[in-house]
């Protein structure tokens, strides 16, 4: 039997249009065209949501890790801020001796939520996923953050100051390797993007991880992402959007998941979280002042806290600088960034993250991409 061209095309055609829909073959461009105008229309939706995945083929699905459902695209703007350390910053961690007292490691970041202070500092390797290169140096995963833009990352202003166990940390570009698109980060079977940093942006208010406020920084990456499946941005709230004690929002990142765990959960892992009244918050965490250590924590205006009353389900180490997502109309709306607590979970003490909508202003004057 003879097949003309015309028809050996529309049979190719049919065949490659069955694929795409069994899952078993990508469309043939899977970049999304991204626009400013198409912002308030596209951001805040995953792999899940029809009115996004439409433009790609069929997703993978969830898969069940620990207890807890977490899905590959499920929180596609999540990104890993890795820090780089040089063979030479890492023999002189290795050699430092720390002298400092206990309250003044309370609530620097990676201290703050583990209660018991490392004593062998001289072989110290941080609890994160390490990469060790032949050299001395290495990276290792360090901060959560938001993808708000293709070119544009939001997170804490504290994973760019130095402090006792990370001394040399900074706001230099060289320093820092952006992963976008991840999921797990021991399949490297799973698509993800590895981008260089042009500009780190810390808030010029901000002082240190001891006080409450203006924990918030933007890195600008040397070149746009690509948006697909898999990668896209948050929504932003709007400037002064409040949200409702009460309402429940969502935590997410690689940290750990208990305290002094000795490494961060390799899985990206999610947590619901009610928000707490700011006042209560006060009240709760003015008892630390009473405490053999004394511990004086100002709960300011421009966080927000949340936590469930009895504990147990919090963000934790190296989840710092990840977003604080509520759903508005099944978009999600980046309303928070992990900024600090008092333990992993700990009754009566929820978590303090920053408050995205009262730095809107201050988003819009260094990342002159935004005209919402």
């Amino acid at each position: 039997m003879c097949i003309n061209k015309q028809k050996l095309q529309l049979i190719s055609i049919w065949l490659l249009n069955l694929l795409i829909e069994i899952g078993l073959c990508s469309t043939p461009h899977e970049g999304f065209a991204f626009t400013l105008e198409k912002i308030p229309e596209h951001c805040g939706r995953n792999a899940f949501d029809n009115e996004w995945r439409k433009y790609f083929g069929k997703p993978i699905n969830k898969r069940i890790v620990g207890g807890s459902a977490t899905a590959y695209g499920e929180w596609p703007w999540l990104t890993s801020l890795m820090f780089y350390q040089t063979a030479e910053q890492v023999k002189k961690q290795k050699e430092l001796q720390i002298k400092s007292d206990e309250e003044e490691l309370e609530f620097l970041d990676e201290i703050n939520k583990n209660e018991e202070i490392l004593e062998e500092i001289d072989s110290f390797i941080p609890p994160s996923l390490v990469y060790n290169y032949p050299d001395g140096s290495r990276r290792f995963h360090l901060c959560g953050g938001t993808l708000i833009h293709p070119q544009w990352i939001m997170t804490a202003a504290h994973c760019f100051f130095p402090n006792p166990f990370y001394p040399h940390l900074s706001a230099n570009p060289s320093s820092w390797i952006v992963r976008i698109g991840e999921h797990d980060m021991l399949n490297e079977s799973m698509e993800h993007y590895d981008m260089s940093v042009a500009h780190v942006y810390v808030h010029p208010q901000y002082q240190s991880a001891s006080s409450s406020g203006y924990d918030i920084a933007l890195v600008k990456l040397t070149k746009p992402v690509k948006l697909g499946r898999y990668v896209n941005i948050a929504c932003l709230p709007s400037a002064g959007e409040e949200i409702q004690p009460g309402q429940e929002c969502i935590s997410v990142g690689w940290g750990h998941e208990i305290d002094g765990a000795k490494n961060i959960s390799t899985i990206l892992k999610h947590v619901g979280v009610p928000i707490v009244p700011n006042d209560q918050c006060t009240m709760n965490y003015a008892t630390l002042r009473n405490g053999p250590n004394p511990i004086d924590v100002t709960i300011e205006s421009n966080v927000i806290c949340a936590g469930h009353a009895e504990g147990g389900r919090d963000a934790c180490q190296f989840d710092s600088g990840g977003p604080l997502m509520c759903q508005i109309k099944k978009q999600w709306i980046v309303s928070g960034i992990i900024s600090f607590g008092y333990g992993c979970g700990k009754a009566g003490y929820p978590g303090v993250y920053t408050r995205v909508s009262d730095y809107i202003p201050w988003i819009k004057g260094i990342a002159e991409v935004f005209t919402f």
